[in-house]
């Protein structure tokens, strides 16, 4: 804006000149000064373009360089005024000759430029400055606002820099010390469990036929059941920090949802709800996916189904395929799910409020959750109160 004025007004000049000597050493004498005022605003790009240069060494800079610019630059001071700092050329007066302007970030007041002339010098337009100096001291308050606007937001970062460093780091060493703290607790569950469980078999083994049996096989089933449970939690922890590995290969979904579908057939009995599987679409076409992942989100998923399903009534599985990736639904007819709570159901720990008598860690649904998403998919949920719930996720036909 200041080096287009500047060419305007010595264009404008140039016309209205004529040829005699003294027309020809004032346009010589303007073209000095606008050299000076050129050179003033690239030794501020230069400062500005220094990497690491403090904002008060800049703005000590950005003084130096403004008595050259004006046109008695033997009899002129500089000063910047910001907030309680100031910045002044050497042996700085002031005098009752000055120019200021207003340095303006984020459209408030921050401070002022202000240039003095030491001793009275001829009028010319304000006062005895030029009017190319006035658009020259306008132009470097409104560069400084910019300047000083810009390393404020620089500061402001490298703090928000240093902060989140300092909190991803204690976060890290609190999920070090949670990982720790679970490794060690399946270790020490996982001890005894494993001795309970070998005793259990051999229990059932030796009670056939006998009124211990029945005992034994719930010994059994309990110990498998901590089992499974003590396992989704190491998992849960594994994929937190990114160590849950899939081995992903191309693989038949009907085949697995009607294996799956028939290993849950007797709970379901137990729990006095039918099971129904439809696959509506024509083709055998293959997911790419982890098989036994995919089972335990299936289990998972079914298994709630069938737990939180009023008695008497069904859970369906339907898988539903579009171009590139197939869409499995589970749907219980129970009493559904509380709006309140639908936002939380995949966070660790969170036992929706209709499950609470069935027990758990709460965290099943965080698994799903991981392993769908480490496949690509996305796992959702939607639900009416009274009508029941629907579970969704999707697995891709082709890998990443």
């Amino acid at each position: 804006m200041v080096d287009e004025k500047v060419g305007v007004t010595l264009a404008g000049r140039q016309a209205s000149q004529s040829s005699t000597p003294e027309a020809r050493l004032r346009l010589a004498h303007d073209l000095v000064e606008r050299v000076k005022e050129l050179n003033c605003l690239y030794g501020i790009s230069r400062l500005v373009e220094q990497e690491g240069i403090s904002l008060n060494i800049l703005l000590q800079g950005v003084v130096n360089l403004i008595p050259a610019a004006w046109q008695y630059p033997e009899v002129t001071a500089a000063r910047i005024r910001l907030r309680n700092r100031q910045f002044l050329t050497a042996s700085f007066q002031e005098s009752p000759w000055k120019q200021q302007e207003t340095i303006v970030v984020d459209g408030r007041k921050v401070g002022t430029l202000e240039v003095f002339y030491l001793i009275d010098k001829p009028f010319e337009y304000e006062g005895p400055f030029l009017k190319e100096e006035r658009d020259l001291i306008h132009g470097i308050a409104e560069r400084l606002g910019h300047i000083i606007e810009s390393k404020r937001a620089g500061a402001a970062l490298h703090r928000l820099y240093g902060r989140e460093r300092k909190l991803r780091k204690s976060l890290q060493l609190e999920m070090q010390n949670r990982v720790d703290f679970t490794r060690q607790l399946v270790h020490e569950l996982k001890t005894p469990l494993t001795s309970l469980m070998a005793t259990s078999q051999l229990l059932s083994e030796e009670t056939k036929g006998t009124r211990l049996e029945k005992i034994a096989g719930y010994v059994w089933d309990s110990a498998s059941s901590l089992n499974a449970r003590i396992d989704e939690l190491h998992d849960v922890i594994r994929g937190e920090i990114g160590n849950l590995k899939l081995e992903r290969r191309p693989m038949r979904l009907d085949i697995l949802l009607s294996s799956v579908v028939e290993e849950t057939r007797a709970f379901a009995k137990q729990r006095d709800v039918s099971i129904q599987l439809e696959l509506p679409w024509e083709g055998q076409r293959e997911v790419f996916a982890d098989v036994d992942r995919v089972r335990q989100v299936l289990l998972n998923l079914i298994n709630n189904a069938l737990k939180y399903a009023a008695a008497g009534k069904r859970v369906v599985i339907t898988a539903i395929p579009s171009d590139s990736a197939v869409t499995v639904e589970v749907r219980d007819f129970g009493h559904g799910i509380p709006e309140r709570e639908m936002r939380r159901l995949f966070k660790p720990g969170y036992l929706v409020s209709r499950a609470k008598s069935t027990g758990g860690l709460g965290i099943g649904l965080t698994l799903c959750k991981l392993i769908v998403e480490l496949h690509g998919g996305e796992i959702r949920a939607e639900s009416n109160v009274g009508k029941g719930s629907s579970f969704f996720f999707t697995l891709p036909y082709q890998a990443d």
